[in-house]
């Protein structure tokens, strides 16, 4: 009997349809695995605090994670309902330019120990590359970083170094932020770039880990809605929100010359709710940075519009995005304001399903007081957040 030709071919196309079927189921599921893996590790990183003054801003020598903040400290952060810590860094701390690692290896131990024990406090980690040397930078924080060839190169060596070492962590309790707040005041552009060189170098060396990318101009969130995201699946990025500046640095030693000498300045904001501000200074600049604000009508609302532009430009890229940035100079921002602003403020992220972090644990802009050394939680400041204060 002869054989029919084009029934061999017909089967062959069937076992090519039946193998590229598969083929495309078990992407379907790996793919849905990753999605579901992504999703538990954003979650993860859901409501965070920003820990300072260890590694960053430290006064005088460097100590072990305990000597500022202790194991009760932690465990109360975990109790609160925060979901991870942002550990912030001062290069300056750890960077050896003398030794081909380009770390110092006493400094390293410190800081590694460190992040291991708030790990296995049950806390997730945001490592974040705070500044490049807080002593000469000032707010200028990445510093010559792009502006000296020499240096940039340098800083993406110390970089690849770096994250060798924090390869160790489980890529599910510790995400990497390379730079904050990169500023190129006026040549914000120049940025982007940089910031893409810098990620694929250090990809590189941590594969599985999430990395932060963020705007130029301390990470506004102007500059976000101009970025263009990069090609890489396991990048979040990450914005900080201090609007209305006027409000929330009122007072602030470090800041402008107008905003530092501001007191009582209201939110919600009205021309009605500005006069107390408006007479207690003489400067007509004062005066009219003030009236401006009053008439500005900073509210809940407004705030909501401007992370829903956040939100917008994340789902329109379809990437996570994270505030791992906000809060109030509470020296001289009144509590009754400063507790509403921070309230409105975390109501529009959650609403919009975004993860957080304030700043800070404790310090000018902080969550809990210092008594005796013991953090008490400021209560209205953690009804604002949303936490649990039982």
């Amino acid at each position: 009997m002869r054989k029919n030709g084009h029934g061999t071919d017909g089967r062959r196309v069937f076992l090519l349809f039946l193998v590229l079927a598969m083929v495309i189921s078990i992407s379907g599921q790996l793919l849905a695995r990753d999605e579901a893996a992504d999703e538990a590790r954003y979650r993860r990183f859901s409501r965070g605090i920003n820990l300072p003054y260890w590694f960053w801003l430290n006064r005088g020598p460097l100590k072990p994670l305990e000597k500022k903040y202790s194991d009760r400290d932690l465990e109360l952060i975990r109790k609160l309902g925060l979901t991870y810590v942002r550990v912030p860094v001062d290069m300056a701390n750890i960077y050896a330019a003398d030794r081909e690692d380009k770390l110092k290896p006493e400094a390293l131990e410190l800081l590694l120990a460190g992040l291991e024990k708030i790990i296995r406090n049950g806390l997730a980690v945001n490592f974040d590359l705070h500044s490049i040397s807080q002593e000469e930078g000032g707010s200028d924080y990445s510093g010559p970083l792009g502006k000296d060839a020499t240096f940039t190169e340098e800083f993406f060596v110390f970089w690849e170094k770096l994250a060798e070492k924090l390869a160790l962590f489980d890529p599910d309790w510790l995400i990497v932020e390379p730079m904050n707040e990169p500023v190129f005041l006026g040549e914000e552009y120049r940025w982007p770039p940089i910031q893409k060189q810098l990620i694929a170098r250090i990809r590189a060396r941590l594969p599985q880990h999430t990395i932060l990318a963020t705007g130029a101009f301390w990470s506004n969130l102007s500059t976000l809605l101009t970025l263009e995201p990069l090609d890489d699946p396991n990048l979040w990025y990450c914005f900080h929100f201090y609007e209305p500046h006027i409000f929330t640095h009122q007072g602030a030693h470090w800041s402008s010359e107008l905003v530092k000498k501001l007191r009582r300045v209201p939110y919600p904001s009205s021309p009605e709710a500005v006069r107390e501000a408006m007479s207690l200074v003489g400067a007509e600049d004062l005066k009219k940075a003030l009236e401006a604000y009053g008439q500005e009508s900073w509210n809940a609302a407004r705030i909501e519009d401007r992370i829903r532009q956040a939100a917008e430009w994340a789902a329109r890229h379809r990437v996570r995005l994270i505030c791992n940035e906000f809060g109030a100079y509470r020296t001289y921002c009144l509590p009754l304001y400063r507790v509403a602003w921070i309230r409105d403020v975390r109501t529009a992220l959650e609403k919009y399903g975004l993860s957080w972090a304030m700043w800070e644990f404790d310090g000018s802009f902080g969550l809990v007081y210092r008594k005796k050394g013991r953090a008490v939680p400021d209560k209205q400041v953690a009804r604002a957040l949303g936490l649990k204060i039982d």
